[in-house]
């Protein structure tokens, strides 16, 4: 007895695996340039005064400061959103155009960088990496859910 092929359940099971994922307005983002903002205010004080003693409270508060600040959890506001399709298709709210992860993406505990290129064909797609440099999205790891990170993350890892 010979099994039929199940394609057809199988391409419309792969296209109706869509995320919606949900990004906030991140606390590291603030944390880093906090932490630039700090560094640069320390070597400025200690470089033309050499008053040690106040540089060493400014860094011990700073540091307090910054770690309090880290410990919140991020309840802000949704700032933006997209869905992502299992196979890498990424369409924004805001924009027209879709696009499509590139195995150039890459996760670090940091965050997320994201390749895309416009989602035309498959042929398109390789002169148009050619001449243009694809459209580059950084996303902190705190802008997104844990499960939204988790989804982008074995995404991205499938494209590789």
């Amino acid at each position: 007895m010979k099994i039929q092929s199940s394609t057809q359940w199988s391409n419309l099971y792969s296209n109706a695996l869509k995320y919606n994922i949900n990004v906030r307005i991140s606390l590291y983002k603030l944390a880093i340039y906090s932490l630039i903002a700090i560094l640069t205010a320390l070597v400025i004080l200690v470089s033309f005064t050499f008053h040690y003693g106040l540089a060493l409270g400014l860094a011990v508060v700073s540091i307090i400061s910054l770690s309090l600040l880290l410990s919140v959890r991020n309840n802000k506001p949704i700032t933006s959103s997209f869905t992502l399709t299992n196979t890498g298709g990424i369409e924004f709210d805001n924009d027209k155009i879709s696009y499509q992860l590139l195995a150039e993406s890459r996760l670090s505990f940091i965050g997320c960088w994201l390749v895309l290129i416009p989602n035309n064909s498959v042929a398109t797609q390789h002169s148009y990496s050619a001449k243009k440099d694809p459209r580059q999205l950084f996303i902190f790891r705190d802008s997104l859910h844990e499960q939204d990170f988790s989804r982008l993350a074995s995404v991205i890892n499938q494209l590789e």
